[in-house]
């Protein structure tokens, strides 16, 4: 699949923001496009004014944005995209709202329960919609989700799970080639619970919300341990790679981070552009 553009399909809140840091150290990060994380409608619809020519020298797209970019493209392309358990997706993105002070939408939510923040946000079955090729706002039906189901079968080359990150790079590894020497998480939210500390009335309320994510993510995680099986003993021994890939030193971890930082700045400011 190397001779394809990959278009990472960043689901908010799903383990992107590390999985953006690794493939810019894959890529040259001139030869990718970086959906602005702030400005994602913006951002995304500047692509609509690329001349297929410039939309040819992209080896890489990635970001907050609905399934269907791969239909401008004059190339090959595929998709990967991350879920993540919607209750504890749910729970990382109320707890980032309201700790980290530049997120669009703080002085609002840092008001806001948890229970009160679910009831008002209108990005529930967030999954379900980007993958269906709808926006964050959008109205969610069966039918959204049969098309998430559909598109996934038939244009992703992984579906992987957050929970299981790892094993989804080991994949990746096989896939596409990658080198993955060094690896470090990143935009983790601090100081929040898991849902095991999250009261059960408040679960129930957010997996109502959220019902088409929840049967989802029920459709895709036995298609991943599937996947898993096929590949066997390599997928072993590349997990065993990854393993060792974030065993950093301090020293170690500080170049990492560093020359992670410039390399997305780069990719972002050629982005923007």
């Amino acid at each position: 699949m190397t001779d394809q553009t990959l278009i990472f399909l960043h689901l908010p809140k799903c383990g992107g923001t590390t999985l953006n840091r690794i493939i810019e150290w894959e890529y040259n990060p001139l030869r990718i496009f970086s959906v602005d994380p702030i400005f994602f409608r913006w951002s995304y619809r500047k692509l609509g004014r690329w001349s297929p020519e410039k939309l040819a020298q992209m080896q890489v797209f990635k970001g907050h944005m609905p399934f269907g970019l791969h239909q401008r493209l004059p190339q090959p392309s595929t998709y990967i995209t991350f879920l993540r358990d919607p209750i504890e997706r749910s729970i990382s993105a109320y707890y980032f709202a309201r700790n980290y002070r530049l997120h669009p939408l703080h002085q609002k939510v840092k008001r806001m329960t948890l229970d009160e923040y679910v009831c008002w946000t209108p990005n529930h079955n967030v999954q379900t919609k980007l993958l269906a090729g709808l926006d964050f706002a959008a109205d969610c039906s069966e039918e959204t989700l049969s098309l998430a189901k559909e598109n996934l079968a038939r244009h992703f080359a992984l579906a992987g799970l957050t929970e299981r990150f790892d094993e989804c790079l080991a994949i990746l590894k096989m896939q596409f080639g990658w080198n993955i020497a060094q690896y470090a998480n990143f935009n983790v939210t601090p100081s929040r619970p898991n849902k095991d500390r999250v009261s059960v009335a408040s679960q129930a309320l957010i997996a109502e919300r959220n019902c088409f994510d929840v049967a989802l993510y029920a459709h895709v995680a036995p298609l991943f341990d599937e996947m898993m099986i096929r590949q066997g003993q390599e997928v072993r021994v590349q997990l065993d790679a990854i393993r060792h890939a974030k065993s950093l030193s301090p020293l170690e971890s500080l170049h990492y981070l560093t020359s992670s930082a410039i390399r997305k700045a780069i990719s972002r400011v050629h982005s923007a552009l």
